[in-house]
């Protein structure tokens, strides 16, 4: 299901005192929905290794992308297309719906690509 949603909130947080996390709070037709969040991603422990993807900055710049402001603080009142899957937002776009963001496949495309950058420098300092 695709609706189109209005930003409410936005949060920076801590989940466990461990990892930060980020979320937008939703409002699709009077219902209340969160994208990203713990369950999304979580930077590394304790803010994170070097070698940790930067989950917190990619979900950070690609919801103010998509919403095309400069400061986390306007993503605020800012509309969005909502893809809703099992009660869940998977994925915003902007309005047109031309520039999609789904945290999960993005976060697995950079975890592939940094376990391939991982591979080839084992690799080649085998040689």
């Amino acid at each position: 299901m695709m609706e189109i949603g209005t930003i409410k909130a936005v949060h920076i947080y801590t989940h466990r005192r461990l990892y930060v996390t980020a979320e937008l709070e939703l409002n699709l037709k009077g219902v209340k929905y969160i994208f990203g969040g713990h369950d999304a991603f979580l930077s590394g422990m304790n803010g994170g290794e070097s070698a940790d993807p930067p989950y917190l900055g990619r979900f950070l710049f690609r919801c103010m992308q998509i919403c095309g402001v400069n400061n986390w603080d306007e993503l605020k009142s800012s509309k969005v297309l909502v893809e809703i899957l099992h009660g869940k937002v998977v994925a915003i776009a902007d309005v047109a719906g031309n520039n999609w963001f789904n945290p999960t496949k993005e976060f697995e495309a950079m975890d592939q690509q940094r376990i391939q950058i991982e591979s080839t420098c084992r690799d080649s300092s085998k040689a």
